[in-house]
């Protein structure tokens, strides 16, 4: 994502070593004493053992994105793709298994998973990790607007399952979040599950408890009606492990800068703003009901 008017106060470049993640704490303090006693042997360890723990810091930062408005260009906070190959996974579901979409996918390669009535007169365009903190903010800040004015037949939601963050932090759970997901899309709860995933992320992005199967289980039983033994199976076997990763490499594809993304009409929309807090429900509302003044007629 990119921005005419980024303030470069405000955006991280992920080769730097003051990254800061969601809780502001990855900055590394200079530890020097400054009293021009120290050897140059010292000074030069200290400042190694500033680089290291730096760059152990960097793996995990929270970095700002900058994104363009539908009525102007601002600046917005995100997680940023790193330069990862997504075949250093730590572990691969897809081995040996066929790519199979789940049911009522949609778009060119079948990555779409569509919330919404097929003629609703505006689109808005999705692209998130169930890992990524500040899609959880965006989830929970503007969701509801979001069913309200699905529900209305304003807005169709066309989701992009990003799983780009298991490379960056390490782990599972980005991918076999998005497995179950699909699985819930194939069991007609896509939505439902989808907000229970969210609801339910963990604090700390470097917890990769989306990673454990079971725990994935445990989230669908508050879903009424999504366990069954075909939803169980689907998850425990990573029936979709393949489409998951077919979803990541049309992620890359299409050159997205981070998560989350989101366009309106396929033009990009503001979500964040510059101090990574959702933009008000009724600013979105605003936007939407510009792009869609009137909902088609229900037949």
């Amino acid at each position: 994502m990119s921005s005419a008017k980024t303030n470069k106060t405000n955006k991280t470049d992920t080769n730097k070593t003051n990254n800061s993640n969601k809780n502001n704490n990855s900055r590394i303090s200079d530890n020097g004493s400054g009293t021009g006693k120290q050897s140059a042997r010292e000074r030069m360890a200290a400042e190694r053992q500033r680089q290291a723990l730096a760059a152990r810091r960097r793996r995990a930062a929270i970095v700002s994105a900058a994104v363009a408005g539908v009525l102007a260009i601002a600046v917005t906070v995100g997680i940023v793709v790193g330069k990862h190959n997504a075949s250093s996974s730590s572990s691969d579901d897809t081995a040996g298994r066929p790519l199979v979409a789940p049911p009522g996918s949609s778009g060119p390669n079948q990555t779409v998973l569509t919330d919404g009535r097929p003629d609703a007169p505006a689109v808005l365009t999705v692209y998130e990790d169930f890992r990524c903190p500040y899609c959880h903010k965006v989830e929970t800040e503007l969701g509801p607007t979001i069913r309200e004015l699905v529900d209305a037949g304003r807005v169709r939601v066309e989701y992009h399952i990003a799983s780009f963050l298991d490379d960056r932090l390490s782990g599972s759970g980005s991918r076999r979040a998005a497995n179950a997901a699909a699985c819930a899309q194939a069991a007609g709860k896509f939505r439902p599950f989808h907000d229970t995933l969210f609801a339910n992320q963990p604090d700390d992005e470097e917890d990769d408890a989306f990673g454990d199967r079971s725990h994935l289980l445990d989230l669908a039983a508050k879903v009424d009606g999504l366990r069954s033994p075909a939803f169980d199976g689907c998850v425990n076997d990573a029936t979709y492990a393949p489409w998951v990763k077919a979803v990541q490499a049309d992620f890359n594809a299409r050159k997205i800068g981070g998560t989350p993304t989101v366009l309106l009409n396929g033009r990009p929309l503001t979500v964040l703003t510059n101090r990574g807090t959702p933009i008000p429900p009724e600013q979105l509302r605003a936007a939407i009901q510009q792009a869609a003044p009137a909902a088609p007629t229900k037949s």
